[in-house]
């Protein structure tokens, strides 16, 4: 959206990405929308991110050269563009957060920053009410200030570079808080393992926890490695053996792949090597890299207690997932809807698409 803004957007690409991917190209041709005059510094340094994100301005700036919708107690000027449950996005709520290089602004950029603009009120009204996430203008600030000392240009140069108003900046910056501290509430609030449920983790996944010193052989064909099997258990030696036949490249080192948990190799590969007997070779193991011969030299199994803190960390849930899931439903659970000559809202893919001439 933002030509070369690597972090405002983050939450909004993982919102894209929990309902289904890219946006959807759509046609150039509908009317442009005309972008209010800019505002002055003392209008732009009073912005906090609560007024950005959650919040509708007690007023909007003036709107040139596009016919006035009906008057409302918003002012003459006000042009509803869309509504997310019932609250009112207005066209100046877009255009204030961006620049252009022109009067106008196209249809398809309109409709990227009214997506922006529809997601972010969704998250910040979900966050405060479910989770009593706020933001202030300083912690905003602070981001800023990181995000301008990483690009290496001054402030007025980033904000010219992106085409976008410190307004802007702030609302997309804060966007990006609040996808973060809900993730962590998310994770706060996931349920930990009960005894119970640890020891069954325990006895089900032994391949999480326990260590094995493995080598092996791979083959391209069952036959080959069955061949090779019996070679090793007729007591030629394992390492000449991979060195001999193995496709794989640790075949140079005798096969040899050194100590690690079992769930570290693909599942085939990790199941075999928890129960195959030490020292003696076993097989053939087919995988999705073909067929192995497997020799288990060591293997050391913690005890439940020994495992535990593994067990317990193995199990905390991803945060990513943990927002994903939360987003689909918080994005199906919007009403969102879109003035038809603003575009279309597309919630399996949130986006908004321009109308057709």
């Amino acid at each position: 959206m933002l030509k070369r803004f690597p972090a405002a957007l983050a939450a909004l690409a993982m919102a894209a990405a929990a309902c289904g991917g890219d946006s959807q190209s759509a046609p150039t041709t509908a009317p442009t929308a005309t972008v209010a005059p800019a505002a002055t510094d003392s209008e732009t340094t009073a912005v906090s991110t609560a007024e950005t994100i959650g919040e509708q301005p007690t007023t909007a700036a003036p709107v040139t050269a596009v016919a006035p919708a009906e008057p409302d107690n918003r002012g003459p000027v006000y042009l509803q563009a869309a509504t997310v449950n019932g609250e009112p996005i207005g066209m100046d709520d877009v255009t204030r957060l961006v620049t252009t290089s022109g009067d106008t602004m196209s249809p398809d950029r309109f409709a990227q920053i009214l997506a922006s603009v529809i997601l972010g009120r969704i998250i910040y009204a979900q966050a405060q009410s479910q989770f009593g996430i706020t933001l202030t203008a300083d912690e905003t600030e602070e981001r800023i200030a990181v995000l301008i000392e990483q690009s290496g240009v001054s402030r007025e140069r980033f904000l010219e570079e992106n085409e976008v108003t410190e307004e802007g900046l702030a609302y997309f910056l804060g966007t990006d808080i609040l996808v973060e501290r809900v993730a962590e509430a998310l994770a706060a609030a996931a349920s930990p393992l009960t005894e119970e449920e640890l020891r069954e983790l325990y006895d089900s996944q032994p391949a999480s926890y326990t260590e094995v010193c493995s080598s092996h052989i791979l083959l391209e064909s069952e036959p080959e490695a069955q061949a090779a099997l019996e070679r090793a258990q007729d007591g030629e030696d394992f390492a000449d053996l991979a060195m001999e036949l193995s496709t794989g490249p640790s075949g140079p080192g005798g096969g040899d792949l050194g100590c690690t948990t079992a769930d570290s190799y693909v599942t085939e590969f990790a199941e075999a090597t928890v129960t195959a007997p030490l020292g003696e070779a076993v097989g053939p193991v087919q995988t999705q890299f073909g067929w192995h011969v497997i020799l288990v030299s060591e293997r050391t199994v913690p005890s439940f207690q020994e495992a535990r803190a593994a067990l317990e960390s193995a199990s905390v849930p991803d945060q990513r997932a943990l927002w994903e899931e939360w987003w689909g439903g918080t994005i199906s659970g919007a009403a969102v809807e879109v003035e038809p000559e603003y575009g279309q809202w597309t919630p399996q893919q949130p986006f908004v698409i321009p109308p057709a001439s």
